[in-house]
């Protein structure tokens, strides 16, 4: 008869008796123990194969840490799994006694099947427990933890569905595992923040929230970004977004001697929240400047279109449709190309080099705003020129090539791992938060694989 050699399920065996055989094999043989002398070697036939299992192929005990407390197990005569020094899991009496047993079946690398596990009742307190196997199978759980991590780093590596995975396991290990067991082998998040593992950051950050949709009901995932690192330090998911949030969220995921620098975009209260958090600078993103100003001329434009034609109707008696077009083209060209003119003038600033020479062409700017548009020049002397430090943070000395002019870092993070086309197709907020921790961590394994990212951890 050939012999089959089985990977054993579980670490940290005894060598009181090492013995397994097929579970749902009711005709099994009782075990024929070949070597007295050494009991190490035990054998069991069964209907369909007879199966050897060696304690020399579960590894060497001595390069194994056993922790002063883990427990150890062994099968005995019965093929029952039970610890070798059992006591109760509530009291931690050593009274107990054994009551009956359990079968589970377990899924691990290299092994499916059922296995008895043994049941236990205390003494002392009356508590029933079971065998448990902490840190390789969770309790009620039939898929082992390493496979789970396989699941993960998979996850990780090149961010698959579940049906890839499922399929992975089928191909590598030999393994039918379902899309849906997949999905619940990586739900290692519970509540709505993650933390990321960065042991150290740089103190430099970008701060951004984006929305999501999960079962018709809108939820706002904000996201604290390291700049130098180009990694995330830690999302959270909220009901709504305003500033309360916003400020508890960087609060607790930042010390206050890290705070040096951070980029967001021009949402009303940001600065007031940077200023109360001690951060050093707060620089703002000129894109989302440049996205404000575009805004503000295409309503200038159409409520300029809309004015213009009331007028001609109210000066000509009757004009046709092309004739209000025509007349109304001529406005808005001319209207565009002062606009123009003056958008070169403001944006020649964020050219400059130097923390100096900005400051000085901000002064040429102001000389010149008489000869903006009067709607641009308005918003300008109300909403840039009070502030317009915090949009050259950037170039000065001591933050120049670590505080970006922009946001777009942290907004590439969102749209790698929460393109737009996938912000509506999440069923729960538990699949969405668990997903996008194994992104972000898949993340920041890639980034810190690059020479060129500096590392400090």
């Amino acid at each position: 008869m050939q012999l089959q050699k089985l990977t054993f399920p579980i670490k940290d065996i005894s060598e009181h008796q090492l013995i397994f055989f097929d579970f749902d094999d009711p005709r099994f043989i009782p075990f024929r123990n070949e070597n007295k002398a050494n009991n190490r070697n035990l054998c069991v036939e069964s209907s369909d194969f007879q199966s050897v299992l060696e304690f020399d192929d579960f590894g060497d005990l001595q390069e194994r840490s056993i922790p002063k407390f883990s427990r150890k197990y062994f099968v005995n005569e019965k093929g029952i799994i039970e610890y070798v020094d059992p006591f109760c899991n509530d009291c931690y009496s050593r009274k107990v006694v054994k009551w009956n047993h359990t079968t589970r079946f377990w899924i691990s690398d290299g092994f499916q099947g059922n296995v008895k596990i043994q049941r236990y009742k205390c003494k002392s307190c009356g508590k029933l427990f079971q065998t448990e196997f902490e840190g390789q199978f969770e309790r009620g759980c039939n898929f082992s933890e390493q496979l789970k991590e396989k699941a993960i780093l998979t996850k990780e590596l090149n961010w698959s569905s579940h049906e890839d995975i499922s399929s992975y396991y089928k191909i590598f290990n030999g393994i039918d595992i379902s899309p849906e067991t997949v999905r619940k082998s990586i739900l290692v998040i519970e509540g709505n923040e993650i933390q990321y593992d960065v042991p150290k950051v740089s103190g430099y950050f970008g701060y951004d929230c984006q929305w999501v949709k999960i079962n018709k009901e809108w939820k706002y995932r904000h996201v604290l970004f390291d700049l130098v690192q180009e990694i995330p330090i830690a999302e959270i998911y909220t009901d709504e977004d305003n500033n309360n949030i916003v400020y508890e969220f960087i609060d607790n995921n930042t010390e206050r001697r890290d705070r040096i620098g951070i980029v967001t975009d021009l949402k009303h209260g940001y600065d007031k929240i940077m200023r109360k958090l001690k951060f050093k600078r707060h620089q703002y993103c000129i894109f989302h400047f440049k996205l404000s100003i575009n805004k503000l001329i295409r309503e200038h434009l159409r409520d300029l279109r809309i004015e213009q034609t009331q007028i001609i109707k109210n000066t000509y008696k009757n004009p046709s449709q092309k004739f209000i077009e025509d007349e109304i083209e001529k406005l808005v060209k001319d209207e565009k190309r002062e606009i123009r003119y003056a958008l070169e003038i403001l944006y020649y600033l964020f050219k400059e080099k130097t923390f100096s020479k900005a400051l000085s062409y901000v002064k040429l700017i102001k000389s010149n705003l008489v000869i903006f548009p009067e709607f641009l020049r308005k918003h300008l002397e109300d909403n840039f020129m009070p502030i317009y430090k915090s949009f050259l943070y950037h170039l000065e000395f001591p933050h120049k090539g670590k505080l970006d002019r922009t946001n777009n870092q942290t907004e590439g993070y969102f749209r790698s791992t929460m393109p737009k086309g996938q912000k509506r197709k999440y069923r729960s907020l538990e699949g969405i938060i668990n997903q996008n921790y194994h992104k972000g961590n898949g993340w920041i394994k890639n980034k810190r694989k690059k020479k060129n990212v500096t590392q400090l951890f």
